[in-house]
């Protein structure tokens, strides 16, 4: 008799720091085991950079195809990703997306891609949500989330994300670190002049507290959010916890996980 096997696959960009990888993606996959018990949970990254500089420290995570492979050889019958990326942008496109096509038909009973964090519009008020009651600001301090945005072409999100707050009358602001992406640094501080900011909570809207945190949010280089943003008179305390961390956050990945499940007709 045949035994029916399905995985959950909890699919990351990465990460290298060993604390921010436990912290925020083995906690968001160990909580979707839990809240999943019909389905073995495996997780994998979309970065060939950070798998190559994990496997120099004995670490092995494969790729999306690579356990795709593997899933199929093993008698899998049903896989449903979960992506932990936050927008439905070129990584989860190119990477996500993409591999899924390519192994569609390698399961009997089915292959599904759940969605990103920011996808639908309820999406955003979700967020928000989750992670506000995570932040303390002191009187007249005001929140900016530094988020990574698109290398090669412009991400709306973060601008809707930004819109559903302004909505919401919070003293938040957004920006993201690539360069070629928008809002930018610049029209932050723009932001937090007009509005007469003097003190602000500096955090990452990242999924994990990696380099992008500990360097470019928070070092002490010049070319730093933190150290910008001191430059052009405002005072900055600093929040490194990544997303992954709050475990409301986490919660989403399992709503979306629902979602998606209930939309395939695949039971819990």
């Amino acid at each position: 008799m045949s035994v029916f096997k399905q995985a959950l696959v909890f699919t990351s960009f990465g990460v290298s720091d060993v604390r921010a990888r436990q912290a925020s993606l083995d906690a968001s996959a160990k909580l979707l085991a839990e809240r999943f018990p019909a389905w073995d949970v495996f997780q994998c990254y979309t970065s060939n950079f950070i798998r190559k500089r994990l496997q120099g420290q004995g670490v092995l995570i494969p790729s999306l195809p690579e356990l795709l492979k593997s899933l199929a050889s093993q008698g899998y019958s049903r896989v449903l990703i979960q992506p932990s990326h936050l927008t439905p942008g070129e990584e989860f496109d190119g990477k996500i997306v993409a591999a899924a096509q390519e192994a569609e038909g390698w399961f009997s009973a089915g292959l599904m891609v759940s969605r990103p964090v920011f996808d639908a519009a309820e999406d955003y008020k979700a967020v928000l949500s989750a992670i506000l009651p995570e932040f303390s600001l002191e009187k007249g301090e005001q929140l900016v989330f530094l988020g990574h945005g698109s290398p090669h072409h412009h991400n709306p999100v973060y601008e809707r994300f930004q819109q559903v707050v302004d909505e919401h009358r919070l003293p938040v602001h957004i920006g993201v670190l690539e360069p070629s992406d928008t809002p930018n640094l610049s029209m932050v501080i723009s932001r937090l002049k007009q509005r007469g900011a003097q003190q602000i909570m500096l955090a990452p809207l990242l999924l994990a507290g990696g380099s992008h945190v500990t360097r470019d949010m928070a070092g002490e280089a010049e070319s730093s959010w933190k150290s910008q943003l001191m430059a052009a008179g405002f005072a900055v305390r600093t929040r490194l916890q990544g997303l992954g961390e709050y475990p409301s956050f986490r919660e989403l990945y399992v709503s979306k996980a629902q979602k998606a499940l209930a939309l395939s007709g695949w039971s819990k």
